[in-house]
């Protein structure tokens, strides 16, 4: 299983869905290249109203912070095209192709099982999203990576040893979590025999079972808006980690809540497309999942 409304609900929600926003369930399809905003309207509910992220009506319209739009604005949309989805491909592949995420793409095209893409569907692609770069861009890019990558490493050896594992041992102590629920693995992290890639780790545990938050940390997303992960939590924690936890039975806590590592923050479920009671546990670095054993204790 995998993550990634993650990518734009992550680095673009949690600062820019505000309280006293109202929102407005009206049905609009997206066949225009603008958008006009009535009353009512904000960027969280033109982008339901859409299905487009709200980062993307940000960036392509330039809404600086605090992110006010107006009645009679008249906002850009972004294009979209489509990719017909050939053998061996998965949904995972498929959105690392076009720089984007799992959930944007299920989400635009009603997708309910993440793994359940067949050869030869036709999917939805936001084009805005799609960064792919000509050869000679690319070779240009990996030239400047290759500079900095370099420059960082001579920069890197005057430290002092000394400096330099202190700074390593830290890394380590920020990156420690502890297990959210006890129990045996039933999948690991990365790709599977069946061509599938888990962005986490899936915990054989008992109904109604508690499960603790990882680490010290905020929530950023409490709800079951993405098909197929059920009731789900996200923390975010210093550093840019986050921390989620997919199929929970119930949920004790909100957005914006602040909680402790080891509070109980849900109930071991069967929400979502899972058949047998299970958590599905994810360890992120900012939009990059990393491999969660390598960092529980």
């Amino acid at each position: 299983m995998r993550f990634f409304i993650l990518l734009l609900l992550i680095s673009g929600c949690e600062n820019l869905i505000y309280s006293d926003y109202k929102i407005i369930n009206t049905k609009n399809t997206n066949n225009n290249k603008t958008y006009k905003v009535v009353d009512g309207d904000n960027l969280y509910s033109i982008s339901r109203k859409l299905n487009i992220s709200i980062r993307t009506l940000i960036d392509i319209n330039r809404i600086r912070s605090p992110y006010k739009i107006y009645p009679k604005q008249l906002l850009n949309l972004p294009r979209s095209s489509f990719h017909i989805v050939e053998k061996g491909e998965t949904l995972y592949s498929i959105s690392r192709m076009y720089k984007t995420d799992i959930f944007t793409i299920s989400r635009v095209n009603n997708i309910i099982n993440v793994n359940a893409i067949y050869e030869g569907q036709s999917l939805k692609i936001n084009k805005y999203l799609v960064k792919k770069e000509s050869s000679k861009n690319s070779l240009k890019n990996e030239k400047i990576k290759r500079k900095q990558k370099k420059a960082f490493s001579q920069a890197a050896s005057k430290k002092s040893k000394k400096s330099r594992t202190k700074s390593s041992n830290n890394m380590i102590i920020k990156s420690k979590f502890i297990w959210p629920v006890k129990g045996k693995l039933i999948s690991k992290y990365g790709k599977s025999s069946e061509g599938f890639f888990n962005d986490g780790i899936n915990i054989d545990s008992k109904l109604n079972q508690n499960v603790m938050a990882s680490s010290d940390g905020k929530v950023i997303y409490s709800g079951n808006e993405i098909p197929g992960y059920g009731n789900l939590v996200l923390i975010k924690h210093s550093s840019n980690w986050i921390t989620a936890y997919a199929h929970l039975n119930k949920v004790f806590i909100e957005k914006g809540e602040k909680v402790k590592k080891g509070e109980k923050i849900g109930l071991v479920g069967t929400t979502g497309n899972v058949s047998k009671p299970q958590l599905h546990f994810e360890i992120r670095k900012g939009k990059n999942a990393v491999n969660p054993l390598k960092h529980l204790s």
